[in-house]
């Protein structure tokens, strides 16, 4: 998916959730969590473009509360956060180069 594609889904769900919370509606968003050597990688698996880091493990509930809050401009008490699994390690990519290229 492009980037302009992934920016206007982002902006429709963004849209739709402040519709559901307007509703009374309590969405839940997940929280994936990957540690790496100097902090915590937060995405919010409903919100894909989005992540934010934090300090330890500790710290992802809440922040990821306020990256939800924020971006949808609502208040943080008027949705559910949970975790989406156990924390995932960092994915490092390593490429071989053969034949000189």
């Amino acid at each position: 998916m492009s980037v302009k594609a992934d920016q206007v889904r982002l902006r429709t769900t963004i849209q739709a959730d402040r519709r559901r919370i307007a509703r009374g509606e309590r969405p839940l968003y997940r929280a994936l969590w990957v540690v790496g050597p100097d902090a915590v990688d937060v995405t919010i698996l409903e919100l894909p473009i989005i992540h934010l880091f934090v300090p330890d493990d500790r710290e992802v509930l809440d922040g990821a509360r306020l990256l939800v809050a924020r971006t949808l401009a609502v208040d943080p008490r008027s949705f559910d956060v949970a975790l989406a699994r156990t924390p995932q390690k960092p994915v490092v990519q390593v490429r071989r180069l053969i034949g000189g290229g």
